[in-house]
């Protein structure tokens, strides 16, 4: 029986080749498609997981902003800025929390030589350091002993240190 459906099979092809042509190549064009959509899916997958372990692993973000609605007597839009306080009752009431640490951005163009560069300059605390995963590569990194003496310290990151 099974030899008998083979050669039903194999007339069929011999019937009508270019349509078991089309097919063929239509059933080899969707393996391969779906071949290549789920290994660029685990690539993408693999970058992205490495990208947030170098922004920091289990790192939360927050930007400061504007209310959008009136509450508690103050009006909308008004400006939402965090304070080194907030940063203290996140810890003080977060026991999962390891770190907590504030920053400020801006960007500037600055120069060496006669190099000019546009870059972020970013005020950080030594905590920074750990929960961003900055390793220097020379040098050291920022210490509770700069911010106590108010210390004028620059870590130049990788890519600027290049320029």
């Amino acid at each position: 029986m099974l030899l008998e459906i083979f050669r039903e099979a194999w007339a069929a092809l011999g019937r009508n080749p270019v349509r078991s042509l089309l097919t063929m190549t239509g059933i080899a064009w969707g393996i391969v498609a779906v071949t290549l959509l789920l290994s660029y899916g685990s690539g993408f997958r693999g970058v992205l997981m490495y990208t947030f372990e170098v922004f920091g692993k289990g790192a939360v973000v927050c930007w400061p902003g504007t209310t959008s609605e009136q509450a508690g007597g103050e009006r909308a839009g008004k400006a939402v800025r965090f304070e080194q306080e907030d940063a203290d009752w996140v810890k003080a009431q977060s026991p999962l929390v390891k770190r907590v640490t504030r920053e400020t951005v801006r960007w500037k163009g600055i120069t060496h030589d006669e190099r000019l560069s546009d870059t972020a300059i970013r005020g950080v605390y030594p905590e920074y350091g750990e929960m961003r995963n900055e390793i220097p590569m020379e040098g050291r990194w920022i210490s509770p002993e700069d911010i106590a003496e108010r210390r004028r310290v620059a870590f130049l990151g990788a890519i600027l240190r290049r320029k």
